[in-house]
Order: C-alpha cells, then sequence, then structure tokens
C-alpha cells in the first residue's frame, strides 16, 4: 500500500520494517498523548503511566520480523517474551477452587508483557473481552457458554432459513412483506460466499485438533460436533483439509454476524478478523463471540464510513485522528501527505482496517491483538472507563498490591482504539526516517 506520489524520490509504503524499528519513535509518538488534542478527549496520565505504555508498545513492536540485521535482539526479545507469557499453569493458579479469577487486572498485566498461550486463547480471550464475568464459579462460566452456543445456533438456524428462502424465491406471499433479515442476508451472503476462500489462515489450534483426527470418521465427528458439517452423509467421505474447515466456519461466523449487527452486515476486512479467533479458538460458538464483542467495540468504527452511528467516530475519524498524529509528531511529512491531498491518510486504510494483520508477521500480529484486549482498547472510550473504574472498586476491596505498580489499573485501560492508532502511526513514522 502507497500514496499516491514519493517522499524524497521514494515511495511511501507500509511494510513490516515501519513496524519493526518502532523503539526509535516511541517519544514522537506520545507527543501525541500529551498534546492538548488529546488530552481534551482523555483523561491525564501520571509519569509512571506513560513509562508502562511506551513499556508496552516497546514490547510489541521489537519483535517484528523485518528487522534482520537485528536478529540476535529479536530472537532475545521473542525468548523474553516467551518467559513472560500467560501459560496455562498460571491462569489456573490464577482461579480459586471454584474457578473464580482471584485478580483480574493482575492477570492482564501478565498478558501486556508476553500474550497468551496459545492453548489457552479459547479460555482467556472471553475474559479479556469481557464476556466473562471474572467473579464467575467454572460451573457459572460453564453455563454462560451454553447459553451463547443456543443464541448462536439460533443464529446459524435463521441464516440456514434465509439461504432456503433466497434460492427457492419463496420467501413471502404477495399479500405479505418479506422478512427484514432476508434483505441483510441476501446483501451479505454473496460477498462473504467469495471472501471466505480468499482469507489466509493460520495453523493453531484448532487445526492440530483437527489435524490430530487420524480418520475420516473421527474428523467428520468433531466437525459435526464444531457445526461446521454440511449436509449429506460423511458417514465414510474422505477427510477434508483443515483450511477447507476453516474457510466453512468462516462463512458460518461472518452470516451470523451480519444478522447479529444488521446495520453494519459484512464489510471486506472482517473475514481477516474472523481468521485470528478461528485460529486457535476450536469451539465455533466461542470464535464467533469472541470475533463479534471484538469486532462490536471501538473497532466496528472500522467497519462505518462517518461517525453518526458510532460513539467513537467512524472509519474517516479514525484515519484523521492518524493524520492529526503525523501532524504533530512529524510536521514535515504531514506537509509531504497535504501535498499529495493525501492528508485524509486513505492510505492507511486496509493496514487499520485489517489491524495491522497483512502488514505483521503473524507471531506480532497474535500478540498485538493479545494487547489491545488485555488494555481494553477494543471498547469504546466509556465503556472502558466503566471497566477500569469497576476493576478499581474491587481490586481496593481486594486489597490488591500488583506487585507495587500503583498506576497498573490506569495504565490497563485505554479504550476507543487509541493505543491502535497510536502503533499505527508510529509505523509510519518509523517507516518515515527509512526512506
Amino acid at each position: 500500500m502507497s500514496t499516491s506520489g514519493g517522499y524524497g524520490g521514494k515511495t511511501i509504503v507500509v511494510t513490516t520494517a515501519a513496524v519493526g524499528a518502532f523503539v526509535a519513535t516511541v517519544g514522537a509518538v506520545f507527543a501525541y498523548t500529551n498534546s492538548e488534542e488529546y488530552q481534551s478527549s482523555s483523561s491525564s496520565s501520571s509519569s509512571s503511566s506513560s513509562n508502562w505504555k511506551r513499556k508496552i508498545l516497546d514490547s510489541f513492536l521489537t519483535t517484528s520480523s523485518y528487522v534482520t540485521n537485528k536478529a540476535s535482539q529479536m530472537k532475545s526479545e521473542h525468548r523474553r517474551r516467551e518467559k513472560k507469557m500467560l501459560t496455562t499453569q498460571m491462569w489456573f493458579d490464577g482461579c480459586d477452587e471454584s474457578g473464580r479469577i482471584v485478580n483480574p487486572e493482575a492477570m492482564r498485566k501478565i498478558i501486556i508483557e508476553g500474550g497468551i498461550e496459545s492453548a489457552l486463547r479459547q479460555e482467556v480471550y472471553p475474559f479479556l473481552l469481557n464476556i466473562r464475568d471474572p467473579k464467575d464459579s467454572a460451573v457459572e462460566v460453564e453455563q454462560a457458554k451454553q447459553m451463547r452456543k443456543v443464541k448462536y445456533d439460533a443464529l446459524r438456524k435463521r441464516c440456514k432459513e434465509l439461504e432456503l428462502m433466497m434460492k427457492s424465491g419463496k420467501a413471502y406471499s404477495k399479500d405479505s412483506l418479506p422478512p427484514r433479515d432476508l434483505g441483510v442476508f441476501t446483501e451479505n451472503a454473496p460477498v462473504i460466499k467469495a471472501d471466505a476462500p480468499r482469507t489466509t489462515f493460520v495453523y493453531g489450534e484448532f487445526a492440530a485438533t483437527y489435524d490430530a483426527c487420524d480418520d475420516a470418521n473421527t474428523a467428520a465427528l468433531l466437525e459435526k460436533d464444531l457445526n461446521v458439517l454440511s449436509s449429506g452423509d460423511k458417514k465414510n467421505s474422505k477427510k477434508k483439509s483443515w483450511e477447507v474447515v476453516q474457510t466453512q466456519r468462516c462463512r458460518k461466523i461472518l452470516e451470523a454476524f451480519a444478522l447479529y449487527d444488521p446495520t453494519v452486515g459484512y464489510c471486506q476486512g472482517m473475514n481477516e478478523l474472523a481468521a485470528g479467533f478461528l485460529r486457535d479458538c476450536v469451539d465455533e460458538s466461542e470464535a464467533f463471540w469472541c470475533f463479534a464483542h471484538f469486532t462490536s467495540g471501538a473497532f466496528r468504527s472500522h467497519f462505518v464510513i462517518s461517525g453518526h452511528a458510532h460513539l467513537d467516530g467512524g472509519i474517516s475519524e479514525r484515519l484523521l485522528a492518524l493524520s492529526t498524529i503525523f501532524q504533530i509528531c512529524d510536521k514535515p511529512l504531514w506537509k509531504h501527505l497535504h501535498s499529495l491531498n493525501s492528508e485524509n491518510c486513505m492510505f492507511a486504510f486496509r493496514s487499520v482496517v485489517v489491524l495491522l494483520s497483512r502488514e505483521l508477521d503473524v507471531s506480532s500480529t497474535i500478540f498485538l491483538w493479545d494487547v489491545l484486549m488485555a488494555t481494553r482498547d477494543f471498547a469504546p472510550t466509556a465503556e472502558a472507563t466503566a471497566m477500569s473504574a469497576a476493576a478499581a472498586v474491587y481490586e481496593e476491596r481486594n486489597n490488591s498490591q500488583f506487585d507495587g505498580d500503583s498506576d497498573i489499573l490506569e495504565v490497563l485501560t485505554v479504550g476507543g482504539g487509541r493505543l491502535f492508532l497510536h502503533v499505527v502511526a508510529a509505523a509510519f513514522l518509523e517507516m518515515r526516517h527509512t526512506v
């Protein structure tokens, strides 16, 4: 992706290069945090909080695969992150005998520093996305999970009904109006059907579970359990590849989401986000709800043209906010973009919509998304602030000390997608210094 012109005779391109050497631009990015424009829309933070934010972003972007001339530093950073990663043992040690999470914010802190073990994501994501209440016992968690599955199955049942209506052409009689959701499904289903096979899927927990099935019959049972078995008798069918099954799962949760949020429906780029949750969520229902909550928060604005339908604005406002960061942190670059009539930052559209999943290597993308969830950056600004306040009361009542980090509650809440915009801006700013 590039602008319509060049800077210093070279094309401005968003690549992993921009992200890999991010550390050099951390100071410039946080100049925006301290600016009047930023302060008008967010509460002031202490110097210790700024240090924590810098540490969060340093940890993410120093792991980029681009910095080949610093391979040893990269390997060291990956090893450091693996040592601090939230493991299955740490997760269960952080829960009491009933399965309740003892110290939710401390758990978030661990994830910010090291990410999440892949086998644990299906368990942890509902907590990070505010789907699961940390005070729920293991029994209550399972009951809520079953309730979510019932709701998801209802959405899928409706999708099948609408698909039959669409194919048969007998959706309604001459004397009656068509169901409202038929229009939504008819508009979105063909685009989803075309985009799902083009989605890049990464080998993860689902693929490993699926490949563990050593014969077609076992695979068919797994598919049936995961709601991806198509019509017909599959008892003696040849086992399909995990990529084919993932494509089916992707199509199904995107169709369900179009009915779940009919105002937005399906937009290109959602398939990339859905693939991220399908990778490690073996349960299709859980993958859907994690995707739905992640996409329905602050990042919903990426699929809305203007802000009239969303509290945190639409994609136009998001890109203008990115332009504001450029203007504050690198005026020569912003002036150059202005001369090209590109100050609206439309060249960064794809990078923002797919949350850098096309620009980063898989490991860095996964870690970035883990951090966006752990810091509540996915949540709308007001909701993230409310969650932080509730967490503060909870921790005060439980006399949690956070290992001496008194500012951790403030740091663990960003909200409104602001942290992500900082990351994107820093990527471009660093790239600007390499051309």
